[in-house]
């Protein structure tokens, strides 16, 4: 089945590859309207008196980090994936609807008030003009979580009216398409709490998960697979294969180094770029950080002469040993063009990493030597990107299969949207 779809999906690639690329850093997600659904969360979006700027530290796991100056000329991210999303118990389909669409509503208020340094792109087109025309920040709309919001292939024609480019179809507890990855936090275990009783292999993807992805890919929208359980994510990669529809991770990570279910093994790794899909890690430390780890990577983390866990260090450890593992395995060909993407979760549930030095880092900061600030306040907010990704580069770290992502994302959207309404339904 799969040689069906693959010489056209490599036609499709090779064809877009002509046009002219894009190079920008591209954040997968982030969520400046959680205050939406979760009115704790201050305003997103938000400018503040830039004489008198807002005391934030790497440690806001409840408070907004998405202030506009941040993101307005950000240079450690051009094009930002806003996720609108619902709550885990969202009751009905009316109410998963009118939440996400106050959220689209939001951003896209916000754009038309400032729209001198934002703007929205609906389509790749879009994106590829703003990029090339204009110094703005662009949007992309994006949901996480599809619980109540794809129940038809209406449903999903109304998202893809929206301008939305991707869905993550499960999100923190297991639902009608399937099961949640079941992280090692404590309170992410207990919010999921019933699928603890339920064998792994029984929480694959459902029927309804399957039509799901079918209707999504044939209104033109991707289907993200982040945090779905191991079953679940499998399954889905099986149905994507023999459907042709490149499959999407916008910030799971690698099983080999952080051994839970949200980590990718090797195969669906490879899978994923097998079928010409794309790959991003989460950019915080902390996420990246090493969970019981494959006695190698473990040794190798061992041997490093300098490493502070939970800071920068460990999302550039996994970033370049995603990448060694690819380059191993990939054709010279996929190589040459090898895509990794990054999402930061601003402002998600979680803190993101520590500074490498001073109080809450691994190290003294020496007086007499120049740190960059993502060295000393670990990743307080977006402003600090491109300080993240000059020390990277500083430290030889090879960047362009990060900035490579956004032409891949692209072509991924470009390719679904061509094939719209052609996909075999169930």
């Amino acid at each position: 089945m799969r040689s069906v779809f693959v010489v056209p999906i490599l036609l499709f690639f090779s064809f877009a590859l002509s046009a002219q690329e894009i190079n920008e850093y591209i954040d997968l997600q982030i969520h400046p309207c959680m205050h939406v659904p979760y009115s704790f969360f201050g305003d997103g979006l938000e400018t503040f008196d830039e004489a008198n700027p807002p005391e934030l530290t790497w440690k806001h796991q409840f408070t907004n980090v998405n202030y506009a100056n941040y993101l307005r000329k950000n240079k450690g991210a051009r094009i930002l994936c806003v996720g609108a999303l619902t709550q885990e118990n969202i009751a009905s389909a009316k109410r998963g609807r009118k939440v996400i669409m106050k959220q689209i509503k939001y951003v896209n208020d916000f754009v038309a008030a400032n729209s001198d340094d934002f703007a929205v792109a609906r389509t790749p087109h879009e994106v590829r003009e703003l990029v090339q025309s204009t110094d703005k920040t662009i949007i992309v709309h994006s949901i996480e979580g599809g619980k109540r919001l794809v129940n038809s292939q209406e449903d999903a024609n109304f998202w893809a009216e929206q301008g939305v480019a991707f869905i993550t179809l499960v999100h923190l507890v297991d639902s009608k398409y399937g099961g949640a990855a079941n992280q090692p936090v404590f309170a992410l275990k207990f919010l999921n709490f019933s699928s603890l009783f339920k064998k792994e292999e029984k929480r694959g993807l459902t029927e309804k998960g399957k039509q799901a992805i079918l209707w999504l890919a044939n209104a033109g929208i991707m289907t993200d697979l982040t945090h779905m359980s191991d079953q679940t994510r499998k399954d889905a990669l099986s149905l994507m294969q023999e459907n042709g529809i490149p499959p999407l991770v916008t910030h799971d990570m690698f099983k080999p180094i952080q051994n839970q279910p949200r980590g990718l093994d090797e195969e669906d790794l490879l899978k994923v770029y097998a079928n010409n899909g794309l790959m991003s890690l989460p950019i915080s430390g902390e996420s990246c950080m090493p969970y019981k780890p494959r006695a190698d990577y473990q040794a190798k983390l061992d041997a490093l002469e300098s490493y502070c866990n939970g800071s920068i260090d460990s999302y550039k450890f996994t970033y370049e040993e995603v990448k060694a593992f690819l380059e191993k395995n990939l054709s010279e060909d996929e190589v040459s063009n090898l895509s990794i993407g990054f999402q930061t979760d601003f402002n998600g549930w979680l803190n993101h990493h520590h500074g490498r030095y001073g109080e809450d880092g691994c190290f003294e900061a020496n007086p007499d030597s120049t740190y960059e600030a993502i060295e000393l306040e670990g990743l307080a907010h977006p402003g600090l990107l491109e300080s993240h990704w000059r020390l990277l580069e500083k430290e030889g770290v090879d960047l362009e299969p990060i900035r490579r992502s956004s032409e891949k994302f692209l072509q991924m959207w470009e390719y679904v949207l061509s094939k719209k309404g052609n996909f075999v339904t169930r």
